[in-house]
């Protein structure tokens, strides 16, 4: 990539994107404090604010009933999350997928009111964000001194703001692939591993992460990653046994089927979005995009093993659209990690290079309100957008010579 010194403004304009970006972020948490105020009064608290939270909150309340043998069955969820959606709509719940390590850490604030523990975990996730921008500055230029710009920037992209605001985890997600790249940018490489294991909790996006810093010959990240792992496992034994493996991923294959009917709009992967349309099994143009999906995660493979000895912010930008279109699964809120790509982009190109790009890829991202009118999520488009902006304008050079890292 091509660094150029000041891709987002002159130095005239550092009063301006100092104050203007603070002034909308403190925006933002004013209105979702008033939104949690509002829930606070309701009697259907997650008619007002929450979107994908409840699942979270009532997760928490199992743990903390200890009830691990029934935290996947979908009645007990619903007992659950009772009381916090409409009398009209009872027995609606929002359902976990997630392993058992994750809900343990909800058990906390599923001992607080609803709107209160949807306030603190809309803080951490905006914190989270925050801080996986301070971490991108050595490897993001434009972003020193800025970090605010940054933020703000990533939290008025629609699936940003929605991972936040709506009761997902996106932000962790992103969060820890930088955080790691951000230990291998500084050559500390086994903790890097330890910290992509924590993605485990999304296997969709660690399982290729770690294959690809495997491909390109970070040993010692894989290794870190290998440990984590069993670390990671390890949590989970006393909460439902040696074969809580078994049962979550049991689980996962019959939540991603009912997912893909109930939620097929939101599918942003190839393989997401065919059975959306054409329907889980059965038509041609689904097992198409299942070869899409394999043709892009031999395409990642191949980029990061040939430009094993360079510089890993190309490769972490054609990556997060990458790590989208091949998974099985992944949903409009999940597109929010591609900031990452934006961000690297913007600190390649010239203003006038990447200006139409962000625009149009930040308005791809806002048309993700229309999803349920639409029947498809944009952000398929999206990820072809950015992908083919990355594909284009970054420089996949040849391997330099020498040892590769971690070798």
């Amino acid at each position: 990539m091509t660094k150029i010194l000041d891709p987002v403004g002159s130095h005239q304009d550092e009063w301006r994107l100092r104050v203007y970006p603070l002034a909308a972020i403190a925006a933002i948490a004013l209105a979702v404090a008033m939104g949690s105020v509002s829930a606070s009064r309701s009697s259907a608290p997650a008619g007002v604010v929450g979107g994908d939270y409840p699942a979270f909150y009532g997760a928490g309340k199992i743990a903390s009933a200890g009830d691990w043998e029934h935290l996947y069955d979908a009645n007990r969820q619903v007992e659950a999350q009772a009381g916090l959606y409409p009398e009209a709509e009872g027995g609606v719940a929002r359902l976990f997928p997630y392993p058992p390590q994750v809900a343990i850490l909800y058990r906390p604030l599923a001992a607080l009111d609803y709107s209160w523990s949807y306030l603190i975990h809309t803080l951490v996730m905006g914190l989270l964000l925050w801080m996986a921008v301070v971490l991108a500055r050595p490897m993001v230029p434009w972003l020193r001194g800025r970090v605010a710009l940054g933020v703000a920037t990533a939290l008025v992209f629609w699936p940003m703001f929605r991972a936040v605001t709506g009761g997902s985890n996106t932000a962790l997600t992103l969060f820890l692939i930088v955080a790691s790249w951000r230990l291998v940018h500084d050559d500390r490489q086994v903790l890097a591993g330890l910290v992509l294991a924590g993605l485990l909790y999304k296997p969709q996006f660690a399982l290729p992460m770690i294959g690809l810093y495997l491909v390109s010959r970070h040993w010692r990240v894989v290794g870190g990653a290998v440990i984590g792992a069993a670390a990671f496992y390890l949590a989970g034994v006393p909460l439902q046994g040696w074969a809580w493996g078994r049962d979550w991923l049991d689980m996962v294959t019959s939540f991603g089927d009912y997912d893909a009917v109930l939620n097929g709009h939101s599918a942003i992967s190839f393989v997401g979005f065919a059975e959306n349309i054409f329907g889980v099994s059965g038509s041609p143009l689904v097992a198409v995009a299942w070869g899409l999906s394999g043709a892009v995660s031999i395409g990642l493979a191949w980029l990061w093993w040939r430009n094993r000895g360079n510089d890993l912010a190309p490769l972490m930008a054609i990556t997060m659209p990458g790590l989208l279109l091949l998974s099985p699964h992944a949903m409009s809120h999940d597109g929010a990690i591609v900031v990452l790509s934006a961000a690297l982009m913007v600190a390649a190109t010239g203003r006038r290079s990447w200006l139409p790009w962000v625009v149009l890829a930040w308005l791809l991202g806002a048309t993700q309100i229309l999803i349920k009118q639409l029947g498809f999520s944009p952000g398929l488009p999206m990820l072809l957008l950015i992908a083919w902006w990355v594909l284009t304008d970054a420089a996949y050079s040849p391997p330099l010579p020498g040892k590769a890292p971690g070798s």
